[in-house]
Protein backbone atom coordinates (compact mmCIF):
# COMPACT_ATOMS: atom_id res chain seq x y z
CA UNK A 1 0.00 0.00 0.00
CA UNK A 2 1.52 3.74 -0.90
CA UNK A 3 2.05 6.31 1.68
CA UNK A 4 -0.83 8.22 -0.10
CA UNK A 5 -3.40 5.87 0.32
CA UNK A 6 -2.68 4.73 3.96
CA UNK A 7 -3.39 8.28 4.98
CA UNK A 8 -6.23 8.27 2.32
CA UNK A 9 -7.93 5.41 4.33
CA UNK A 10 -6.82 6.97 7.49
CA UNK A 11 -9.01 9.57 7.26
CA UNK A 12 -12.02 7.96 5.48
CA UNK A 13 -11.91 5.58 8.92
CA UNK A 14 -13.40 8.25 10.52
CA UNK A 15 -15.31 10.04 7.88
CA UNK A 16 -16.50 7.82 4.79
CA UNK A 17 -18.65 10.82 3.43
CA UNK A 18 -15.22 12.55 2.43
CA UNK A 19 -14.51 10.07 -0.42
CA UNK A 20 -15.96 11.69 -2.76
CA UNK A 21 -14.30 15.12 -2.28
CA UNK A 22 -10.27 12.83 -1.93
CA UNK A 23 -11.41 10.78 -5.36
CA UNK A 24 -12.16 14.27 -7.13
CA UNK A 25 -8.86 15.32 -5.35
CA UNK A 26 -7.07 12.27 -6.56
CA UNK A 27 -8.01 12.34 -10.27
CA UNK A 28 -7.49 15.43 -11.39
CA UNK A 29 -3.32 14.62 -10.66
CA UNK A 30 -1.39 13.66 -13.35
CA UNK A 31 1.66 11.03 -12.76
CA UNK A 32 4.14 13.34 -11.94
CA UNK A 33 1.87 14.95 -9.59
CA UNK A 34 0.40 11.80 -8.28
CA UNK A 35 4.32 10.87 -7.67
CA UNK A 36 4.92 14.38 -5.90
CA UNK A 37 1.97 13.46 -3.60
CA UNK A 38 3.25 10.27 -2.79
CA UNK A 39 6.60 11.76 -1.33
CA UNK A 40 5.00 14.18 0.56
CA UNK A 41 2.76 11.58 1.78
CA UNK A 42 5.86 9.19 2.97
CA UNK A 43 7.29 12.19 4.70
CA UNK A 44 2.99 12.81 6.38
CA UNK A 45 3.65 9.12 7.92
CA UNK A 46 6.89 9.77 9.35
CA UNK A 47 6.03 13.09 10.85
CA UNK A 48 2.53 11.33 12.16
CA UNK A 49 4.19 8.45 13.65
CA UNK A 50 2.27 6.73 15.82
CA UNK A 51 -0.45 9.38 16.21
CA UNK A 52 -1.92 8.72 12.19
CA UNK A 53 -5.81 8.60 13.75
CA UNK A 54 -5.30 11.50 15.82
CA UNK A 55 -4.18 13.39 12.86
CA UNK A 56 -6.71 12.09 10.41
CA UNK A 57 -9.65 13.66 13.31
CA UNK A 58 -7.44 16.85 13.58
CA UNK A 59 -8.21 16.98 9.85
CA UNK A 60 -11.70 16.45 9.85
CA UNK A 61 -11.74 18.75 12.51
CA UNK A 62 -9.44 21.68 10.71
CA UNK A 63 -11.86 20.72 7.67
CA UNK A 64 -14.43 21.89 9.60
CA UNK A 65 -13.13 25.25 10.72
CA UNK A 66 -12.46 25.93 7.23
CA UNK A 67 -15.88 25.09 6.40
CA UNK A 68 -17.19 27.89 9.06
CA UNK A 69 -15.19 30.63 7.52
CA UNK A 70 -15.97 29.63 3.96
CA UNK A 71 -20.09 30.40 5.25
CA UNK A 72 -18.76 33.65 6.48
CA UNK A 73 -16.46 34.41 3.59
CA UNK A 74 -19.47 33.74 1.02
CA UNK A 75 -21.90 35.57 2.94
CA UNK A 76 -19.84 38.64 3.45
CA UNK A 77 -17.95 38.84 0.55
CA UNK A 78 -14.18 39.34 3.07
CA UNK A 79 -12.44 37.27 5.53
CA UNK A 80 -13.68 37.52 9.05
CA UNK A 81 -10.66 38.39 10.62
CA UNK A 82 -8.24 41.73 9.37
CA UNK A 83 -5.84 41.62 12.33
CA UNK A 84 -2.98 39.74 13.94
CA UNK A 85 -3.81 41.13 17.35
CA UNK A 86 -7.48 38.69 16.22
CA UNK A 87 -5.88 36.29 15.23
CA UNK A 88 -3.49 35.90 17.75
CA UNK A 89 -6.24 35.90 20.66
CA UNK A 90 -8.39 33.27 18.58
CA UNK A 91 -5.71 30.96 16.83
CA UNK A 92 -1.66 31.48 17.76
CA UNK A 93 -2.19 32.01 21.15
CA UNK A 94 -4.62 28.76 22.04
CA UNK A 95 -2.06 25.84 22.42
CA UNK A 96 -5.19 23.23 21.98
CA UNK A 97 -6.34 24.65 18.68
CA UNK A 98 -3.00 25.03 17.00
CA UNK A 99 -2.06 21.60 17.90
CA UNK A 100 -5.55 20.21 15.65
CA UNK A 101 -4.82 23.04 13.38
CA UNK A 102 -1.17 22.44 12.35
CA UNK A 103 -2.23 18.57 12.33
CA UNK A 104 -4.91 19.08 10.02
CA UNK A 105 -2.70 21.31 7.47
CA UNK A 106 -0.29 18.10 7.46
CA UNK A 107 -2.56 15.77 5.37
CA UNK A 108 -4.24 18.78 3.55
CA UNK A 109 -0.64 19.00 2.09
CA UNK A 110 -1.49 15.52 0.68
CA UNK A 111 -5.37 15.39 0.15
CA UNK A 112 -5.73 18.89 -1.06
CA UNK A 113 -5.38 19.55 -5.13
CA UNK A 114 -4.10 22.86 -4.89
CA UNK A 115 -1.78 21.98 -1.69
CA UNK A 116 -0.14 18.92 -3.66
CA UNK A 117 0.04 20.58 -7.04
CA UNK A 118 2.07 23.62 -5.72
CA UNK A 119 4.77 21.65 -4.25
CA UNK A 120 4.82 19.53 -7.45
CA UNK A 121 5.37 23.32 -9.52
CA UNK A 122 7.88 24.30 -6.69
CA UNK A 123 9.86 20.71 -6.56
CA UNK A 124 9.99 20.62 -10.72
CA UNK A 125 10.21 24.07 -11.74
CA UNK A 126 12.61 25.45 -9.56
CA UNK A 127 15.78 23.61 -11.16
CA UNK A 128 15.03 25.06 -14.67
CA UNK A 129 15.43 28.38 -13.19
CA UNK A 130 18.20 27.83 -10.66
CA UNK A 131 21.69 26.11 -11.16
CA UNK A 132 22.85 23.63 -8.42
CA UNK A 133 23.80 25.21 -4.82
CA UNK A 134 23.40 28.29 -3.37
CA UNK A 135 21.90 29.50 -0.33
CA UNK A 136 18.09 28.82 0.81
CA UNK A 137 15.73 30.55 3.11
CA UNK A 138 11.93 29.59 3.86
CA UNK A 139 10.19 31.92 5.74
CA UNK A 140 7.56 30.28 8.19
CA UNK A 141 8.50 26.58 7.38
CA UNK A 142 5.97 24.95 9.35
CA UNK A 143 6.26 21.57 9.27
CA UNK A 144 9.35 21.74 6.85
CA UNK A 145 8.06 19.77 3.44
CA UNK A 146 9.46 22.62 1.46
CA UNK A 147 12.56 22.81 3.00
CA UNK A 148 13.17 19.07 3.02
CA UNK A 149 12.17 18.87 -0.74
CA UNK A 150 14.67 21.93 -1.47
CA UNK A 151 17.63 19.60 0.38
CA UNK A 152 16.77 16.75 -1.26
CA UNK A 153 16.74 17.97 -4.78
CA UNK A 154 18.77 21.16 -5.52
CA UNK A 155 22.04 20.54 -4.21
CA UNK A 156 22.10 23.65 -1.72
CA UNK A 157 25.46 24.93 -0.07
CA UNK A 158 23.31 25.85 2.93
CA UNK A 159 19.98 26.16 4.18
CA UNK A 160 18.34 28.64 6.08
CA UNK A 161 14.57 28.70 8.25
CA UNK A 162 12.85 31.84 10.17
CA UNK A 163 9.72 32.20 11.69
CA UNK A 164 8.40 34.78 14.24
CA UNK A 165 8.02 31.87 16.66
CA UNK A 166 10.35 30.38 18.99
CA UNK A 167 7.90 27.48 19.43
CA UNK A 168 7.59 27.62 15.46
CA UNK A 169 10.88 27.10 14.89
CA UNK A 170 11.59 24.45 17.50
CA UNK A 171 8.55 22.47 15.62
CA UNK A 172 10.51 22.36 12.45
CA UNK A 173 13.61 21.81 13.32
CA UNK A 174 12.15 18.59 15.36
CA UNK A 175 10.17 17.84 11.82
CA UNK A 176 13.11 18.13 9.74
CA UNK A 177 15.32 16.09 12.22
CA UNK A 178 12.82 13.51 11.72
CA UNK A 179 13.03 13.52 8.02
CA UNK A 180 16.66 12.82 8.00
CA UNK A 181 17.51 16.78 7.50
CA UNK A 182 19.62 18.56 10.27
CA UNK A 183 22.09 20.55 7.99
CA UNK A 184 19.74 23.35 8.61
CA UNK A 185 20.03 26.62 10.43
CA UNK A 186 17.18 27.97 12.40
CA UNK A 187 16.70 31.61 13.42
CA UNK A 188 13.64 33.57 15.38
CA UNK A 189 13.47 36.40 12.93
CA UNK A 190 10.57 39.38 12.31
CA UNK A 191 10.65 39.81 7.85
CA UNK A 192 9.93 43.30 8.98
CA UNK A 193 13.67 43.78 10.88
CA UNK A 194 15.23 42.60 7.40
CA UNK A 195 17.40 45.05 6.22
CA UNK A 196 18.99 45.62 2.36
CA UNK A 197 22.45 44.11 1.98
CA UNK A 198 22.49 42.35 6.02
CA UNK A 199 21.72 38.93 3.77
CA UNK A 200 21.91 37.32 0.11
CA UNK A 201 20.54 34.21 -0.85
CA UNK A 202 19.50 32.32 -4.19
CA UNK A 203 16.41 31.17 -3.30
CA UNK A 204 13.58 32.65 -0.71
CA UNK A 205 10.36 30.80 -0.14
CA UNK A 206 7.14 32.15 1.16
CA UNK A 207 4.71 29.07 1.09
CA UNK A 208 1.11 30.19 2.36
CA UNK A 209 2.77 32.95 4.37
CA UNK A 210 1.94 36.71 3.07
CA UNK A 211 -2.08 35.69 3.53
CA UNK A 212 -1.83 35.46 7.16
CA UNK A 213 0.09 39.60 7.51
CA UNK A 214 -2.16 42.52 7.14
CA UNK A 215 0.79 44.44 4.72
CA UNK A 216 2.33 41.69 2.66
CA UNK A 217 3.76 44.12 0.35
CA UNK A 218 5.62 46.11 2.88
CA UNK A 219 6.87 42.25 4.00
CA UNK A 220 7.59 41.47 0.47
CA UNK A 221 9.53 44.92 -0.08
CA UNK A 222 11.74 44.15 2.67
CA UNK A 223 12.64 40.85 1.13
CA UNK A 224 13.60 42.23 -1.80
CA UNK A 225 17.00 43.22 0.15
CA UNK A 226 17.49 39.80 0.94
CA UNK A 227 17.71 37.95 -2.60
CA UNK A 228 20.91 38.03 -4.69
CA UNK A 229 20.79 39.91 -7.67
CA UNK A 230 19.14 37.17 -10.48
CA UNK A 231 18.53 35.34 -7.41
CA UNK A 232 14.90 34.31 -7.08
CA UNK A 233 12.35 34.36 -4.78
CA UNK A 234 9.30 31.75 -4.43
CA UNK A 235 5.89 32.93 -3.55
CA UNK A 236 2.71 30.58 -2.54
CA UNK A 237 -0.12 32.93 -1.49
CA UNK A 238 -3.86 31.62 -2.06
CA UNK A 239 -6.95 33.73 -3.93
CA UNK A 240 -10.72 33.28 -2.17
CA UNK A 241 -9.16 30.96 0.31
CA UNK A 242 -11.47 32.26 4.20
CA UNK A 243 -9.36 30.23 7.03
CA UNK A 244 -9.51 31.30 10.54
CA UNK A 245 -5.82 33.01 10.88
CA UNK A 246 -6.01 34.51 7.22
CA UNK A 247 -6.29 38.44 7.18
CA UNK A 248 -5.25 39.37 3.42
CA UNK A 249 -7.59 38.71 0.72
CA UNK A 250 -6.81 38.38 -3.08
CA UNK A 251 -9.63 37.67 -5.09
CA UNK A 252 -7.78 37.50 -8.60
CA UNK A 253 -4.93 36.33 -10.39
CA UNK A 254 -3.90 39.69 -10.56
CA UNK A 255 -4.01 40.69 -6.69
CA UNK A 256 -1.70 37.96 -6.24
CA UNK A 257 0.42 38.99 -8.93
CA UNK A 258 0.75 42.48 -7.73
CA UNK A 259 2.18 41.28 -4.11
CA UNK A 260 5.15 40.42 -6.29
CA UNK A 261 4.93 42.69 -9.38
CA UNK A 262 4.77 46.14 -7.22
CA UNK A 263 7.34 45.23 -4.76
CA UNK A 264 10.70 45.24 -6.52
CA UNK A 265 10.34 41.50 -8.60
CA UNK A 266 9.58 40.14 -12.03
CA UNK A 267 7.44 36.92 -12.26
CA UNK A 268 9.49 34.64 -14.65
CA UNK A 269 7.15 31.29 -13.69
CA UNK A 270 3.80 31.31 -12.81
CA UNK A 271 0.93 28.64 -11.75
CA UNK A 272 -2.44 28.44 -10.58
CA UNK A 273 -3.88 25.67 -9.25
CA UNK A 274 -7.79 25.21 -7.45
CA UNK A 275 -9.34 23.28 -5.15
CA UNK A 276 -10.22 19.93 -6.73
CA UNK A 277 -8.21 20.56 -10.00
CA UNK A 278 -12.00 23.08 -10.73
CA UNK A 279 -10.87 24.97 -14.23
CA UNK A 280 -9.39 27.92 -12.89
CA UNK A 281 -12.17 30.75 -14.57
CA UNK A 282 -14.48 28.55 -12.98
CA UNK A 283 -13.15 28.38 -9.84
CA UNK A 284 -12.49 32.71 -9.62
CA UNK A 285 -16.11 32.92 -10.68
CA UNK A 286 -17.46 31.05 -7.79
CA UNK A 287 -14.57 32.44 -5.30
CA UNK A 288 -13.54 28.86 -4.71
CA UNK A 289 -9.97 28.85 -3.39
CA UNK A 290 -6.97 28.90 -5.43
CA UNK A 291 -3.17 28.50 -5.03
CA UNK A 292 -1.42 31.21 -7.22
CA UNK A 293 2.74 30.25 -7.38
CA UNK A 294 5.04 32.59 -8.50
CA UNK A 295 8.66 32.52 -9.29
CA UNK A 296 10.29 36.38 -9.66
CA UNK A 297 13.65 37.99 -9.65
CA UNK A 298 14.40 41.33 -8.51
CA UNK A 299 14.31 43.87 -11.03
CA UNK A 300 16.94 46.18 -10.61
CA UNK A 301 16.14 49.64 -11.16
Amino acid sequence: MTATQTIIDAVLAIWPEHARYIDKSMAARDAGQRDTTEVLAQAALVLAGDRLGEIAKHYRWTCDRLRDEELFFHRNGRYRLSTFEEANAEVYSNAAYMEKYVDGLLFSQILWFNHATSCHFFLTTTPTLLKPGGRFLEIGPGHGLMTALALRDFGLTEAVAWDLSAVSIDQTRHALGLLGFENVQFAVQDIMDVEPGTHAFDLVVLSEILEHLEDPKAAMKKIHGAVKPGGLVFVNVPINSPSPDHLYLMESEDDARALVADTGFEIVSEAFFATQGTKLERALRNKVSVSACMFARPRQD
